[in-house]
């Protein structure tokens, strides 16, 4: 009876584990699309996003998911925010969370440096294990700086600010974000995203 009792034991086991790999299958092959996005220059001495980048911070690319609408948009945008002129907290606030996530991301340069980060380069989004995905962002410089507007012209940092939506029929808890440079090709920066919280 004993042993009856532990094979019915190990099969119950092994089919409930088939049904967890058949989950994680079909969440690794499902797709990861960029629909659109957005990206502003702006001073570094203006910062848009709580916990980013400044013109004090010695940091030069950082990156936040979201997963589901923050409880209060605001927490998330500084008091430099121009909520006006902007989409950026509306976008963050009415995304359709049920069918993809959104990635907040900021890059810091020099304005002779100047450029912004979209979705692309070399690697495709996608998932890159059971719960986490693969984002990369190409960077286009500017130049010498021209096309900058005008009132950004004597700012010695700025700040590229992006938001870019993603279809996916799942929401990561992570998110490896790579940079490449869109002319040498190759990574410039890499960091790991998580669901923003307020910390």
């Amino acid at each position: 009876m004993r042993r009856r009792a532990l094979l019915s034991a190990s099969v119950l086991s092994l089919a409930g584990l088939s049904g967890c790999l058949g989950d994680v299958r079909r969440r690794v092959s499902g797709r990861v699309t960029a629909s659109h996005a957005t990206a502003v220059m702006h001073s570094a001495d203006d910062p848009w996003i709580r916990g980013g980048l400044s013109a004090d911070s010695d940091r030069a690319f950082h990156a936040e998911l979201f997963t589901e609408a923050p409880d209060d948009v605001y927490e998330v945008f500084t008091d430099d925010y121009p909520r006006k002129p902007r989409s950026f907290d509306n976008d963050v606030r009415n995304d359709d969370y049920s069918a993809g996530f959104s990635l907040l991301a900021e890059a810091k340069m020099p304005r002779a440096e100047a450029y912004t980060v979209l979705p692309g380069g070399d690697g495709e989004e996608g998932w890159a294990e059971w719960d986490s995905v693969s984002l990369p962002l190409r960077r286009r410089p500017y130049g010498d700086g021209a096309g900058l507007p005008d009132h950004l012209r004597d700012a010695d940092e700025l700040l590229c600010t992006m938001l870019a939506r993603y279809e996916a029929e799942s929401s990561p808890s992570t998110a490896t974000v790579t940079v490449y440079d869109e002319e040498r090709g190759g990574v410039v920066r890499e960091t790991t995203a998580r669901p923003w919280s307020r910390s």
